[in-house]
């Protein structure tokens, strides 16, 4: 953990009295926490599968939050390419985008229930007759997450508690 040597580059710099370090330490972990919270990641759907032959599939996924998402085919080209793949994704009433090879699209969607249609080939010169590919489908936007209410309370009582550590500290000089 790097808190301590982050710790202790500032109070070299500030000349920090030895009664300040736990302080400074929970006051840094507070605006670490509070940093961490703001940052969210949402994957609607993922899937890697090695095959042989050929392989086919329609499932389902949800979507818990609206905005954009990016859909994603990959072609491991593990052990060879595959010679033919596709995928799509659907609403039970409309097509959001489709692709015939590897490659990506974007796609808006409200929480709900979607599908997800795939196919894939194996290239069949090969002796193995073995294919893989990845599907991700991941928002691209984030919608912003609001620091709750207690990390900013917490945050203030910190700082107080440092204000007073100090204060007693020049009072007692």
């Amino acid at each position: 953990m790097q808190l301590p040597h982050f710790h202790m580059s500032v109070c070299y710099l500030r000349n920090c009295k030895p009664g300040t370090t736990l302080i400074s330490r929970l006051l840094v972990f507070a605006l670490l926490l509070g940093a961490g919270l703001a940052q969210a990641s949402t994957v609607a759907y993922q899937k890697v599968e090695l095959f042989k032959g050929e392989t086919f599939f329609t499932e389902t996924f949800e979507i818990v939050d609206a905005g954009s998402y990016l859909a994603t085919l990959t072609d491991f080209e593990f052990p060879t390419p595959l010679e033919e793949t596709g995928m799509s994704i659907t609403t039970t009433t409309e097509m959001l985008g489709n692709l015939l090879a590897p490659g990506s699209f974007t796609f808006e969607a409200t929480p709900g229930e979607y599908f997800i249609s795939f196919f894939g080939f194996a290239d069949t010169t090969s002796s193995t007759m073995l294919g893989q590919y990845g599907i991700d489908v991941s928002m691209t936007e984030m919608p912003e997450i609001p620091v709750p209410a207690a990390v900013w309370l917490f945050g203030s009582g910190l700082i107080g508690l440092v204000g007073i550590a100090r204060r007693k500290q020049s009072n007692s000089v």
